[in-house]
């Protein structure tokens, strides 16, 4: 299991000692705890966001996660993903992200809030989808490029047991089969 760590940002990615909101189970902010607090205790609940892109042929953008990244290093994430930092809200940080990880601008679309546990932490993740062909500039730190699946593809990962995919990853696409089944999906892609 990856395992956070406070060694110096130079070698790492991640600064340790970056600010999140702490928060409750009704995503209500309790108070404030740093990144390598939040990475090793899963009772310290913060706030994430993931962003599925979309391209207009229907294919899903993958995020492989730098080597430097404190917690599931080369694992396929969400498009773009990342914390909500004390103080900003999560739309502001899927936009945020969108930015720093890919390059890219494209309207988004809010979905839901899901609670995501793992060894390591527990979140408040907002989910939110966008429609973009790129081009797309991965950013060096944060990602090892992407992958580009078919829909189903990138569902099936859900059930395999050796797909390397970050918890927030599973949780978000459980949220994308749940509304590709009952349309949902395609009417909220369709709104982009």
């Amino acid at each position: 299991m990856p395992t956070p760590t406070d060694e110096p940002i130079a070698r790492f990615g991640d600064d340790p000692n970056e600010e999140f909101d702490r928060v409750d189970l009704d995503d209500r902010v309790i108070g404030r705890m740093r990144r390598g607090d939040a990475h090793c205790d899963p009772g310290l609940i913060h706030r994430s966001v993931q962003v599925i892109v979309f391209t207009s042929d229907g294919r899903v953008l993958l995020q492989r996660r730098a080597a430097s990244k404190d917690l599931f290093p080369g694992y396929l994430c969400a498009s773009a993903s990342g914390h909500v930092m004390a103080g900003d809200d999560y739309e502001q940080t899927a936009w945020r992200e969108l930015i720093e990880e890919l390059g890219v601008e494209p309207a988004i679309i809010y979905l839901d809030k899901a609670l995501v546990r793992s060894e390591m932490e527990t979140e408040i993740t907002a989910l939110f989808i966008a429609r973009c062909d790129g081009p797309f500039t991965f950013s060096p730190t944060e990602t090892n490029g992407g992958i580009f699946l078919a829909l189903d593809d990138a569902l099936a990962l859900r059930n395999d047991p050796q797909a390397e995919i970050t918890p927030a990853l599973r949780v978000a696409l459980d949220e994308i089969a749940r509304r590709a089944a009952t349309g949902r999906l395609g009417v909220a892609l369709d709104a982009l």
